[in-house]
Parts: structure tokens; sequence; C-alpha cells
């Protein structure tokens, strides 16, 4: 009897130990593969920063319906690039319309965009925005000082174009004195609104001085969207 009760003993400690190695043996795995599985599986985003130009992005989903459907609102960031619309000065008298890029880097649109309109798809309030930015070498226009009463005025107008109207509406408008002095001048304008527009409106910006427009993206831009 004595025998057996020291068996059963030894039997006991002997499964309490292997029960003990065995909890202790799947911690120490368990932190090992997380912590291989947080170095092996750790993966670069796939549109580095420094490759934001190189690929065009396809139109962007906004927001959500109260059922939970996802649908698309219109929206559009434009932004700049060279050369000018093909609207004539008989349309915006002394002003000519910008160009815009609607794929590369931060630009993306899922609104109609041609010769420098952007399309109205569908009627509601949208908040419209633009920014241009001009680099003006003073000294090289000949331009006078201030006080002389010389200086350039810089123009940047956002059109609204509709179907019921015979020629574009100016939503916004802005002016800025440039050039008060000699050297180079650097000048940006913003400007936004909220406005109602109507299907099949027509957006454009134009200014005065399009060959003095600094074209990069950060600098001058233009966009639209529902809200």
């Amino acid at each position: 009897m004595a025998g057996t009760r020291t068996l059963d003993r030894s039997l006991l400690w002997y499964s309490a130990l292997l029960t003990v190695l065995l909890v202790c043996t799947n911690l120490a795995l368990g932190l090992y593969f997380r912590r291989l599985g947080l170095q092996c599986f750790h993966f670069p985003p796939l549109r580095p920063s420094n490759c934001s130009h190189e690929f065009p992005q396809s139109p962007i989903r906004i927001t959500d319906t109260q059922e939970g459907d996802l649908i698309e609102k219109p929206a559009a960031h434009l932004t700049g690039c060279s050369g000018v619309g093909d609207l004539s000065e008989e349309d915006t008298p002394g002003l000519q319309a910008l160009r815009w890029d609607f794929s590369k880097g931060t630009a993306y649109t899922n609104m109609v965009y041609a010769n420098g309109q952007l399309h109205i798809p569908r009627q509601g309030l949208y908040y419209v925005y633009s920014q241009v930015a001009f680099y003006l070498a003073c000294e090289e226009r000949g331009t006078r000082g201030a006080g002389d009463g010389g200086g350039t005025v810089l123009v940047h107008n956002i059109y609204r174009w509709s179907d019921t109207y015979p020629e574009p509406i100016p939503l916004l408008t802005a002016t800025k004195s440039a050039c008060g002095g000699h050297g180079d001048w650097h000048a940006t304008i913003s400007q936004g609104g909220l406005f109602f527009l109507h299907h099949t409106d027509r957006l454009f910006v134009a200014v005065n001085q399009p060959d003095m427009v600094q074209r990069q993206e950060q600098r001058t831009f233009f966009g639209a969207f529902m809200v």
C-alpha cells in the first residue's frame, strides 16, 4: 500500500510538472511568433509619399447614406497644369480660363472635366474653392513703385456657366496688388463659398495674368464638392 501511494504521488508531481512545462513552452512560443510576425509582416504602404506623382488616382467614395449603403457624391480637386482653356476673351473680358490636371498627384474627380470646365452632375449645394499663386519679376516688367501710382493688379475669378444664361456669371472674384516695389513678388489668392448649383452648370477659373501663375499642385488648385 505504501509503495502504491508513493507511486501515485510521483505520478501526480510528474503530471503537474509536465503541465507547467507545457504552459511555459506555449507562452514562450506565442511571444516568439508574435514578435516574429510583427517583424515579418510589417508591409510598407502601397503608395510611398515620394511616388505620389507616378500613378493616377481613381474617383473616390465620399460618404454613406443613412441606410449604410456607400454612395458617391460629386467631388473634385483639380491641380495646376500648363496651358489655358478654350474660352474666348469675349466670355471673360481681360481674363483667360486656366486648365487643370485631374488625375495625377493629389488631384481626383468623379465629375466630368473638359477644356478647363468642371461639369456639375447633380443639383444641390456645393462648396466651390480655388487658390492661384502668382510669381512676378517686377523689375523685368518695368513696373513703378506704389508711391508712383504703379504696380500690377492680379485678378482671380471663379465663374459659373449655365445653359439658362448666355454668358458666364462670376461666383467669386478677388484681386490683389503686386509689384509695389522692386524685386520679385509672390502673391497667392484663395477664395471659396457655398452655392446652389444646377445640373449641367459648368465651373471654371479665369485670371488676368496666366503666364505668371505657378502651376505646382500645392500652390494652385480648384475644386468643388457636394455637401
